[in-house]
């Protein structure tokens, strides 16, 4: 009974592949097609979707042989091949593919320690980028923007700074002042127009660099509407401040970085601001996570970490 069920099935779904093509090849070659070849077709298209309404098995596969023969003496050279219809679903779903990637989300891979411990090294991030507004190609223009950027967005951007070595890389840092916000950096406090960041101590907090376990000073910040961790080494109570003299005042156009590793983060302390053209977008999900410090292959996975949201 099931075979039967299923042979039915299959002549169903023939007969209907083979009316929506011959449909199709009508509708789009009309004026190719001589008048009398289309009462044929229209004669034979009418038969067999009469058996299909009821459900005469001889009558269908005997209509839908006729109706597939004049097809194919008749209509093939108007159908695409096999190759062509694979090579036009390929590049339709390369252009999808581009699309959604230049305008809508992008994946990024976290491949440094700077933003220990919101991210991890392994993490495999979703950035949105349209969030702050969609960017025209070659062109330093944003236009519906959902949002502007807030003060401790996780952001990734196109490096700003002089060195050759890191141009055109993009980099991930949390935006700490915007346009017009004077900062300053005293000893493990940072002060936006001379408040400073709600920090409160929360403990150690340890992590492996290179097979070797790092362990710091975990903190719980307060900038805005976010709420995230960052960690000081424990050798020092005074962070690093780069090659810069705060306090600084951020210039229009642009923001202020920092990693949420604050004593090991390569950030706007030494090169500088972003300016805001230079962002791509707002991580907001971690997808995907590798821990590489771990030898176990099971345990390589860190299954916690999958489809979390970034603080």
């Amino acid at each position: 009974m099931l075979n039967s069920l299923y042979k039915n099935y299959k002549i169903r779904k023939n007969c209907q592949d083979l009316l929506n093509s011959t449909k199709s090849i009508i509708k789009a070659n009309k004026n190719d097609i001589s008048l009398d070849t289309r009462n044929i077709i229209n004669e034979r298209i009418k038969l067999l979707e009469e058996s299909l309404d009821l459900n005469d098995q001889e009558r269908i596969e005997s209509s839908y042989s006729s109706l597939k023969n004049f097809y194919e003496q008749n209509l093939s050279q108007y159908s695409k091949s096999k190759l062509r219809q694979n090579v036009e679903a390929i590049v339709i779903a390369l252009c999808l593919a581009l699309l959604i990637r230049t305008f809508i989300v992008q994946p990024f891979k976290i491949p440094s320690g700077s933003m220990i411990p919101t991210l991890l090294i392994g993490d495999h991030l979703l950035v949105n980028k349209f969030i702050y507004g969609t960017k025209i190609p070659f062109m330093d223009i944003r236009i519906f923007p959902v949002e502007d950027i807030k003060r401790g967005d996780v952001i990734v951007f196109k490096f700003p700074g002089n060195d050759s070595v890191n141009e055109g890389v993009h980099y991930i840092k949390r935006a700490i002042g915007l346009p017009g916000d004077e900062v300053n950096i005293e000893g493990r406090d940072v002060y936006i127009n001379g408040e400073k960041i709600k920090q409160v101590y929360e403990g150690n907090y340890k992590y492996f660099e290179q097979g070797t376990e790092v362990t710091t000073d975990k903190y719980i910040d307060t900038l805005s509407e976010n709420i995230f961790d960052v960690i000081y080494k424990k050798s020092s109570i005074n962070t690093t401040k780069g090659k810069t003299n705060f306090p600084i005042t951020i210039p229009e156009g642009n923001i202020f970085v920092l990693g949420d590793n604050r004593d090991n983060s390569y950030d706007s302390r030494f090169w500088g601001f972003v300016p805001i053209e230079s962002i791509s977008g707002k991580a907001f999900l971690i997808h995907w996570s590798w821990n590489f410090d771990n030898d176990n292959i099971f345990s390589k996975v860190r299954w916690n970490r999958i489809f979390s949201s970034i603080n």
